[in-house]
C-alpha cells in the first residue's frame, strides 16, 4: 500500500493503520480525474470514514482572535469542503481506487453504508479552540493532533471507534446544550466514565478540564490496559493474513473480496473481545505445539460468531489443510445452531526457526438440513472432527479487580 506524502497525513495514517490495520486503510485515494479524493480513507462494510488532514502552522500577529479565526478558516474548512466533495464522488463510484490507480474494496452498497466524517486539523498547538459539528452537509467530527490520538489509541477497533461518532453525533443533533470547559479527550473520559455512553436524563452537561486525566489514573483502568495486551495477538493475526491476502499467498484461498468477508468480522470484534480471542489464540497454538490438541473452537460473546482454529504439522500438505479445516467448520455450523458464520483459520503447530503460513475460510449458512446433518455425522465418525467435543466456559472483565 502506498505511503502518505507528508509528515501530517504520515501522523494520521500510521494511527489508522494500527487501528484499521492496512485491509480497510487507504492513504490518499484517487478520485474524479484522477485528484486526491481525500487524505485518509477507511473502507469497512458497513462504514466508511472520510479523514481530511490540514497542517497550518498558527501565526502570531499581536491579535490572537484574528489568528484563531484565521487559522481556523484554513484548518478547519479546506477540510469540510474536501471531505464533503469526497462524499459525493464516493456516493456515485462503486469501488476505491488507491493512489496508484490499482482497484481497492467495493463500497457498501447505498442502503447499508454509513459515512462518518472527520476533519483533524495540526498546527494549532492547542491553542485553538475547536468546534465541530454540521458544516451544511452532515455532521463533521474535527479533532487535534493530542485528541485524534488519545481517542483512537482508547476506541482502537473500528467498531468502538464508530460507535463513539455516532453516539457523539447523536447528542449533538438531541439538542442537549453541552458545555465545554475541557477538551475532546475529557468527553471521551465522560463517555468511558458512563459505561460508553450519554446519559438521556439531563438538561445541560458541563464537562471539566480534567476527567481524561482522573480516568487514566484509576487503578481499573490501568489494569484494563495491562489486560488489553492479549488483544494485540488478535490485531497481529488479521494484520498477518491480510497482508497473505495482499500478496497472494493464500495458495488455496479465497479472492479478495471473500478473504475480507472474514478478515472484516475478526475486525470488527471490539477491543474486549479481541482480549479475549487473542488469550484464546495464544493458548491454543501454545497447547498445538506440544501436541496436546489440533485444534478448538471458541464462540464470540458479541457477535455470535464461531471461529475455529487448526494447527497441522510442518510439510503437511496445505491442500489437505484447507480440506480439513473446510471439514471442521461445517461441523462447528452443525453443533453450533446458533452461530450462522464460521470462520477458520489454519496455520502450522509453532516450530523454533521455522516459518508459518495461513489459511481461513468463510462460512455463512443460514440454514441446517437433515442432509447437512448427515453429513456432520460422517465426518465425525469417519474423521473424528470434533466427534467428542469438551466445552469449557471463560470468564472475563473488562476492568480486572483484585
Amino acid at each position: 500500500m502506498n505511503k502518505p506524502v507528508n509528515d501530517s497525513e504520515e501522523f494520521v495514517y500510521q494511527v489508522c493503520n494500527k487501528s484499521f490495520l492496512s485491509l480497510w486503510s487507504y492513504a490518499n485515494p484517487t478520485g474524479k480525474n484522477s485528484k486526491e479524493l481525500c487524505d485518509i480513507l477507511v473502507v469497512c462494510e458497513p462504514d466508511i470514514i472520510i479523514i481530511s488532514v490540514k497542517d497550518i502552522k498558527l501565526t502570531d500577529s499581536g491579535d490572537i482572535e484574528t489568528d484563531w479565526q484565521r487559522w481556523l478558516r484554513k484548518a478547519v474548512k479546506g477540510s469540510v469542503d474536501q471531505i464533503y466533495g469526497a462524499e459525493k464522488r464516493i456516493k456515485s463510484t462503486s469501488h476505491v481506487i488507491r493512489s496508484d490507480g490499482s482497484q481497492g474494496l467495493s463500497f457498501p452498497s447505498s442502503d447499508v453504508q454509513r459515512i462518518h466524517r472527520i476533519a483533524v486539523a495540526l498546527g494549532g498547538d492547542n491553542k485553538v479552540p475547536i468546534e465541530f459539528g454540521d458544516f451544511g452537509k452532515g455532521f463533521i467530527h474535527v479533532f487535534d493532533r493530542v485528541s485524534f490520538e488519545i481517542i483512537l489509541r482508547e476506541l482502537d477497533t473500528i467498531t468502538d471507534f464508530v460507535q463513539y461518532l455516532i453516539d457523539k453525533e447523536n447528542l449533538y443533533y438531541s439538542g442537549k446544550e453541552t458545555v465545554f470547559e475541557g477538551y475532546e479527550e475529557d468527553l471521551l473520559g465522560y463517555y468511558i466514565h458512563n459505561g460508553r455512553s450519554y446519559p438521556q436524563d439531563f438538561d445541560v452537561i458541563i464537562l471539566g478540564s480534567n476527567i481524561w486525566d482522573e480516568i487514566i489514573n484509576k487503578p481499573e483502568y490501568k489494569a484494563k490496559k495491562e489486560a488489553d495486551r492479549n488483544s494485540y495477538m488478535w490485531d497481529k493475526l488479521i494484520e498477518n493474513i491480510s497482508e497473505d491476502v495482499l500478496n497472494n499467498n493464500l495458495e488455496f484461498g479465497p479472492d479478495l473480496n471473500q478473504s475480507e468477508l472474514a478478515l472484516r468480522a475478526m475486525a470488527r470484534e471490539t477491543l474486549f473481545v479481541r482480549r479475549i480471542l487473542g488469550k484464546s489464540f495464544s493458548d491454543f497454538m501454545d497447547l498445538a505445539a506440544q501436541r496436546i490438541i489440533e485444534s478448538r473452537t471458541l464462540i464470540s460473546p458479541e457477535s455470535n460468531i464461531a471461529y475455529v482454529f487448526l494447527a497441522k504439522p510442518h510439510g503437511e500438505d496445505r491442500q489437505y489443510r484447507v480440506s480439513e479445516l473446510g471439514g471442521r467448520c461445517f461441523v462447528v455450523r452443525g453443533l453450533q445452531q446458533n452461530c450462522k458464520t464460521i470462520i477458520g483459520i489454519a496455520t502450522e503447530q509453532y516450530q523454533p526457526g521455522k516459518g508459518f503460513s495461513f489459511d481461513i475460510i468463510y462460512l455463512h449458512k443460514q440454514t441446517w438440513t437433515a442432509e447437512d446433518q448427515k453429513q456432520l455425522e460422517y465426518a465425525q465418525r469417519e474423521f473424528g472432527w470434533f466427534a467428542s467435543p469438551q466445552q469449557k466456559s471463560v470468564h472475563e472483565q473488562e476492568y480486572p479487580t483484585n
